[in-house]
């Protein structure tokens, strides 16, 4: 595993912010934006304690659902061996984590900043950074076998949305899935994404569909419609959950009732 500290430690260094906002990553968020938002040094204290605890998770690292993760990721220790992980501040809200790709290598990218808002919500910070890290480890397993699509193609941009945040999300949802009863969320969230990612998928206006590909998986949570329709469901379908990723993009997509 390769831990890139260059840019928390500039931070906790007190370099010149500059030298942060320069880095690729604030270009790459989003396509063809620069995205990037002044961290604040009163934070320095905190993001140091955050720094020791997601070290520990990445060394200690046992996905949530190990069994079903295992399953579907069978080559995950070794893919986690080879993993280019990034810490850093500056991200704006919501990019806490995200696994982005810059000169052929994958990245997995933590916000120390980000992940202290969590501390002052409540949350508990282990139990957090075990979620993310399992979310966005499955991100990067998926990809060895899925790769991202590298093409400009709306539909197949769409339907990859889908599934790979639908695994990466139901995986990382609780520490047991499988036992997790998911029906009244189901009953409350289900009908209404699926109802936005049919309407997406018959979207012919470019600007429209530019858009739509930003909403499918950012936002509120429950608004993210490609990502929650694909969560639940997998959700609805957990005694085949390995199947299903086996069977690739499309299949889930036709499995879920919907064609472009």
């Amino acid at each position: 595993m390769n831990i890139d500290f260059t840019l928390v430690n500039k931070f906790l260094n007190d370099h010149r912010f500059g030298e942060i906002e320069n880095h690729w990553l604030f270009n790459n968020i989003e396509n063809g934006e620069h995205l990037f938002e002044l961290p604040n040094v009163s934070q320095r204290k905190e993001v140091k304690i955050i720094l020791e605890l997601i070290q520990k998770n990445l060394s200690d690292f046992k996905p949530l659902n190990e069994n079903i993760f295992t399953a579907i990721y069978p080559e995950w220790p070794q893919i986690i061996g080879d993993m280019n992980v990034l810490l850093v501040v500056g991200c704006p809200e919501p990019y806490d984590a995200m696994v982005k790709e810059y000169g052929g290598t994958q990245y997995v990218i933590f916000d120390l900043i980000r992940l202290n808002n969590y501390v002052k919500l409540g949350y508990n910070i282990d139990s957090m950074i075990n979620q993310l890290l399992t979310h966005e480890i499955s991100h990067l397993c998926l990809h060895q076998k899925y790769p991202v699509p590298t093409s400009s193609d709306y539909f197949a941009n769409l339907k990859y949305i889908v599934f790979d945040e639908a695994f990466a999300h139901i995986l990382s949802f609780n520490e047991n899935i499988a036992k997790y009863d998911f029906t009244k969320i189901i009953e409350k969230h289900y009908s209404k994404s699926l109802v936005k990612l049919r309407s997406a998928l018959k979207e012919s206006d470019n600007e429209k569909q530019n858009e739509l590909l930003i909403k499918a998986n950012s936002g509120l949570y429950w608004d993210k419609f490609g990502s929650i329709s694909g969560k639940l469901f997998l959700a609805r379908n957990k005694e085949n959950i390995v199947n299903i990723y086996s069977k690739g993009v499309d299949n889930l997509i036709q499995l879920m009732g919907l064609t472009p």
